[in-house]
């Protein structure tokens, strides 16, 4: 009697079974979770700083400020690791997809109706991952956004760029009198014609603006201190023309702000403006049904298990219905996914928890063993 070779494992059955294991996946998000996580604590300069913001970065950082640039760790947000990680991510998505759509169509021994409802959650979180994943594709290769944009509300039509209030900046009405009170000629630069009447939109790209007085020979700057808001203290400095000797320097906290200096008086009233995007993304439905789909099959998913498991799964299972609620919120109110205070953190956390998780989790049996 022969005696039958020994069993040799298929290396390419090795290959997949490791592919589609919880290890490689669990890696992916702690990654992703470590990119967000910088993208919350280090300042993002999409075209490089400029002075102001390099001296803020050095006072931060201190003598890390060099290596933190040359590591790029100042333009993350822009980096082609990203689009390496988020495809590796896709890739194993995927992977795991096809096998557990496979082992849905398996006809294994002693499993029961209850155990093939419960493989659907799995397969419904990693289809709607994958949507998710090709909305953000879609958008960033074939959508465009533009912010910072200032301009009156208006409902778009059919098939026009949605616009998105993404907040409310400082306008400044300007005008300036004589002793006597005449209205003085004002002007922004030496092409503009004069006029006795100026209104100035402080905006995240220009947030100061300046103009002159040319009977008076004084220049004014004024500009936004601290972060742009509706309500952001406002920093006026006079200047005489043409020595550049500054007169007076004053900041504004309220509405309506009278300044005399050298015979003349300045007035300023603020309003607010609304601060608005504009984004034209055909991805926006897709990434609506992979945040909705994910979200149920990730919550049916974590909710299954023993007792041992049920604890952290409910936790995980109620941190992913918020991260969810923040990223439809903030893709409903300003286009994006991660618009809101915290929110990089919070994804963070759950990232990590949802690798540990997973890192403890069995693997499922071969649908082909």
């Amino acid at each position: 009697m022969t005696a039958s070779p020994p069993h040799r494992p298929d290396p390419w059955r090795l290959v997949w079974r490791t592919a589609t294991g919880n290890v490689p996946l669990a890696v992916c998000l702690f990654v992703l979770a470590l990119y967000l996580l910088l993208l919350a604590w280090i300042p993002q300069f999409p075209a490089g700083p400029a002075t102001t913001d390099r001296w803020l970065v050095q006072t931060r950082f201190g003598p890390w400020t060099g290596t933190m640039y040359r590591l790029g760790l100042f333009s993350l947000a822009g980096s082609p690791a990203v689009s390496v990680l988020l495809s590796l991510l896709a890739f194993l998505l995927f992977l795991r997809t096809v096998e557990q759509a496979d082992r849905l169509r398996s006809p294994l021994v002693g499993r029961g109706d209850r155990s093939r409802r419960a493989d659907i959650f799995p397969l419904l979180a990693y289809l709607g991952i994958l949507v998710l994943l090709a909305g953000l594709l879609i958008g960033h290769r074939w959508g465009w956004r533009e912010e910072g944009l200032v301009g009156p509300e208006t409902a778009p039509s059919s098939g026009q760029p949605k616009q998105y209030r993404m907040g409310f900046g400082p306008s400044l009405t300007v005008r300036a009198t004589d002793d006597a009170g005449r209205p003085l000629k004002l002007q922004q630069t030496a092409r503009d014609p004069a006029q006795t009447e100026l209104i100035l939109y402080l905006t995240p790209s220009s947030p100061e603006r300046s103009f002159a007085i040319p009977e008076s020979g004084l220049v004014v700057r004024v500009g936004v201190q601290g972060n742009l808001s509706a309500h952001s203290p406002i920093l006026v400095e006079v200047f005489r023309a043409p020595g550049g000797e500054r007169v007076q320097e004053t900041v504004v906290e309220r509405e309506d702000f009278s300044l005399p200096v050298n015979g003349v008086h300045l007035e300023i009233s603020r309003q607010p403006y609304p601060i608005l995007a504009l984004v034209d993304d055909p991805g926006l439905w897709l990434k609506w049904m992979g945040l909705i789909g994910g979200t149920v099959g990730l919550v049916g998913m974590l909710s299954l298990g023993g007792r041992k498991r049920r604890i952290p799964g409910l936790f995980l299972s109620v941190l992913t219905v918020g991260v969810a609620g923040l990223a439809g919120y903030s893709l409903g109110t300003g286009g994006t996914l991660a618009a809101l205070p915290f929110q990089l953190e919070t994804t963070a956390l759950w990232l990590v928890g949802l690798a540990l998780w997973l890192s403890r989790q069995k693997e499922p049996p071969d649908a082909h063993s």
